[in-house]
């Protein structure tokens, strides 16, 4: 059946109401292509009113209050004019009386409308003229219905914005919602949509906003220094990723890259003398799109002189404890059904303490057995091959996932890890550490490799081992980084974290789709 208001392209099959299919229907032939995306009732609607003299989309309306506010202030408001504006959400009523709902970001709050306090003509437009997702003005007098309802008696009433695009406005009943929208395609694609019509969605969006504030405050308060680093780089570099390449026209289109990590313009600024430093940034890989990645991503990266990887730990586990308790109220949260518990001091195990744990004591195999042991365990081999590769690959495979509460996974192998220090003690590993959550990396960190002739032998043995799997080669040489770190680096701590993995537990959302505002689609099938 056709549900009156709902979206054009939506069509929402039998009594169920988060059940709908996408239809191709198209306009009325006698709209004009270029108007196709429009409703013709409600292109007929705006005619109308533009004919009677109503300008739909006037320049500015008054408000005395938003309507949280109105509901705040109640008990001094009642019997007094207020000025509220809101989207038309709910329409109830016929004949001389009309109630409606106005909703904003924080609620909604019901609006009267009285036949005799309007001239026939906006009485025309009250009743004939206004469809749900309209975005409307009233003044009028505040009081509480017999039914016990908070309600402006509207005296006057101004269209703010008339829509010509169905919205498809959910309906409430007895703390039941009707016919929500909930095609996971069309919530992406066109997310202003979600947010109209979803409460939730736009929660997670200001969650969002709370993280990153939060930890800009953070790290502030421990002195740190927020800086920018480049988004186009000559060079790309930080990170093991297929970089998104572009061409400067100012330049004779000379090749350029999206960053792919901000990790060695960072340590620029600590080889410069600046000793905390950080940013919040957009990183861009060509790579997979899936529930927990997308091409575009927003990460936090801070550096700090004089520390290392042991230290950060304990700064990491502080910082997202601290952002967990000041967004969510408390260390624990609900994700997907599990309990996560953020409370510090974090568990912490190493990569082949992991391995040996469930049988495989890869510090004591070599490559051979190594492949031996992938093989027995339906493991397929990394490319390049290198012992280090093999036991990172046998730790993804098998350990990774399993782990639940906030974990940091410490002392990687070498082969992985070109811009590390080497294990104290084992030259073979790093010190390095992941944090994972809910069997996700949400962060990266090192005791960061300062000796500038190691880094340079370190480059030319990860080029020397050729491209992966996915056939991406590893990242150039960048002789400019390896002569700001031969200028003399402090011993450094640097760390990484995933912003939209952070959000993702924080909010209880499955995708990385979910928090990020506008993902990365494929092209819609025309």
């Amino acid at each position: 059946m056709w549900v009156p208001g709902a979206h054009p392209r939506i069509r929402y099959v039998g009594a169920k109401p988060a059940l709908f299919i996408l239809t191709h229907a198209l306009n009325s032939s006698r709209t004009p292509r270029r108007y196709a995306m429009f409703d013709p009732e409600l292109l007929e609607k705006r005619k109308a009113l533009l004919a009677q003299g109503i300008d739909p989309y006037p320049y500015s309306f008054e408000r005395s209050h938003t309507l949280c506010e109105t509901r705040q202030a109640q008990v001094e408001l009642l019997g007094k004019d207020v000025s509220v504006a809101g989207r038309l959400v709910a329409y109830r009523g016929a004949g001389k009386l009309v109630f409606a709902d106005l909703g904003d970001f924080e609620g909604r709050l019901q609006v009267m409308f009285r036949k005799n306090c309007y001239s026939d003509q906006l009485w025309d437009v009250i009743q004939r003229q206004l469809d749900l997702g309209d975005l409307l003005g009233v003044r009028g007098q505040l009081f509480i219905t017999k039914m016990g309802e908070l309600t402006v008696e509207a005296r006057e009433v101004e269209v703010l914005s008339k829509t010509v695009v169905r919205v498809p406005i959910p309906k409430s009943k007895d703390d039941r919602t009707f016919f929500q929208l909930s095609d996971a395609e069309t919530k992406y694609r066109e997310r202003y949509l979600h947010w109209i019509t979803d409460p939730a969605a736009r929660e997670v969006v200001v969650t969002r906003a709370r993280v990153i504030s939060r930890i800009r405050t953070f790290l502030e308060s421990r002195g740190f220094v927020e800086v920018t680093t480049p988004t186009i780089e000559m060079s790309y570099g930080g990170a093991e990723a297929r970089p998104f390449t572009t061409g400067i026209h100012a330049l004779s289109n000379q090749e350029a890259y999206l960053r792919i990590s901000p990790e060695l313009a960072l340590k620029r600024f600590i080889a410069g003398g600046f000793e905390k430093v950080f940013t919040i940034c957009q990183n861009f890989r060509n790579e997979g799109i899936d529930r927990s990645h997308n091409p575009e991503v927003t990460m936090l990266e801070w550096y700090e002189a004089y520390t290392d990887y042991t230290y950060q730990m304990e700064q990491f586990e502080a910082l997202v404890s601290s952002v967990a308790r000041e967004v969510t109220g408390g260390y624990k949260v609900l994700y997907e059904g599990t309990e996560i518990d953020f409370t510090p001091p974090w568990r912490r195990i190493t990569v082949l303490g992991a391995l040996k744990d469930i049988g495989v004591d890869a510090g004591a195999l070599g490559e051979s057995e190594l492949r031996e042991e992938m093989d027995k365990r339906g493991v397929a081999p990394p490319r390049p091959w290198s012992w280090g590769h093999a036991v990172a690959e046998l730790f993804s495979a098998l350990v990774e996932k399993t782990i639940v509460q906030p974990t940091f996974i410490c002392d990687h192998p070498i082969d992985i890890s070109p811009l590390t220090k080497k294990k104290r003690g084992d030259d073979r590993l790093v010190e390095r550490f992941e944090p994972a959550v809910a069997g996700m990396e949400i962060g990266n960190a090192y005791s960061e490799l300062t000796d500038p002739v190691e880094q340079r032998e370190r480059f030319e043995r990860q080029q020397a081992m050729g491209a992966d799997r996915e056939g991406i080669e590893h990242h150039p040489i960048d002789e400019d980084f390896i002569k700001a770190v031969g200028c003399g680096m402090p011993p450094t701590g640097g760390v990484g974290l995933g912003i939209d993995r952070l959000v993702m537990l924080l909010t209880d959302s499955h995708s990385i789709r979910d928090v990020i505002a506008f993902p990365m689609m494929k092209p819609r099938d025309r």
